[in-house]
C-alpha cells in the first residue's frame, strides 16, 4: 500500500504553482467569473440593509437582493464545468509533462462522452458528500475523502462512471487520515490566501489543485511518478 508524505506533496505543489502560475491563475479567475454569472445582486438593497445595522434586516436583504438568473446561470454553470474539465487535464499535463499543454488549440478539444461521464461523476460526488454531511457531517467527510479522486479519474484517466468511484475508493484505502490532514493543510493555505487581501487566494487555489494532482499520482498503483518540475524532464523517481 502506497503512502503519501504531506510535506513532500505541499513542496512539489508549491514548486509547480510557482512555475506555471500565470495560466492557472487566469483559469481560476475565468471560472470564478463564470460562477458569478449564475446570480444577480441588487447592491443598493444590500447597502441599505447594511446601513440599518439590523442583523435580521441584513439577512432578509440578502434573500431579496440575490436572485438566480436561469439562462445566464445555466450557461455559466456549463461553461464552468467545461473549464474545470480542461483545467484538470492541464494540471495533470503540467505535472507529468512539465507544461500544461502541447499546443494552445488542443486544450479546448474534449471527448464529449468522457466529459459527460465527468459531469455525472461530479454531480453524484457532490450529492453523496452533501447527504453524508447532512446526516452527521463525519460520514460526509469520510466519503468525500475516499472518493476525492473520482472527478480527476473521470477527466484525465478515461475512467468510466463506476470505475472512477471504485478506483478512488481503492487508492485512498488506508490513507484516510493522511488525506484528511492534507485537506486541512489545503484549507489553511486557502485561509492564508484570503488573509493576503483575498487576492492571494487565487494563487492558493492553484497550489491546492496541484496538491490534489501530486497526491493522486503518488497513490496511483503501478504508475511511476515523474519528477518534472523542470520543463522537459523525463527522469523518474521511486515512490516511497
Amino acid at each position: 500500500m502506497k503512502k503519501i508524505v504531506i510535506g513532500d506533496i505541499v513542496s512539489r505543489a508549491w514548486d509547480l504553482a510557482v512555475k506555471h502560475w500565470p495560466i492557472f491563475v487566469l483559469l481560476t479567475l475565468v471560472n470564478s467569473m463564470l460562477g458569478g454569472t449564475m446570480y444577480s445582486v441588487d447592491k443598493e438593497t444590500l447597502m441599505d440593509a447594511a446601513n440599518s445595522g439590523d442583523p435580521s434586516a441584513i439577512m432578509e436583504a440578502y434573500g431579496q437582493a440575490i436572485s438566480f438568473n436561469p439562462i445566464l446561470g445555466t450557461l455559466g454553470f456549463l461553461l464552468a464545468i467545461y473549464i474545470s474539465y480542461i483545467g484538470i487535464n492541464m494540471y495533470v499535463n503540467a505535472y507529468r509533462l512539465g507544461k500544461p499543454y502541447e499546443a494552445m488549440g488542443q486544450i479546448f478539444k474534449i471527448d464529449i462522452n468522457q466529459f459527460a461521464i465527468y459531469f455525472a461523476v461530479n454531480f453524484v460526488y457532490s450529492i453523496i458528500v452533501c447527504v453524508g454531511c447532512f446526516l452527521c457531517v463525519l460520514p460526509g467527510i469520510w466519503i468525500g475523502v475516499r472518493l476525492m479522486y473520482a472527478p480527476l479519474l473521470a477527466a484525465s484517466q478515461n475512467a468510466s462512471f463506476g470505475e472512477a468511484f471504485s478506483r478512488s475508493w481503492e487508492m485512498t484505502k488506508g490513507n484516510f487520515w493522511d488525506l484528511l490532514l492534507l485537506g486541512l493543510v489545503a484549507i489553511g493555505i486557502g485561509i492564508l490566501g484570503f488573509v493576503a487581501c483575498c487576492v492571494g487566494y487565487i494563487f492558493a487555489a492553484v497550489v491546492m489543485e496541484f496538491m490534489l494532482v501530486v497526491s493522486f499520482f503518488a497513490l496511483m498503483p503501478a504508475e511511476p511518478e515523474p519528477n518534472v518540475i523542470g520543463e522537459g524532464t523525463t527522469d523518474y523517481v521511486e515512490v516511497q
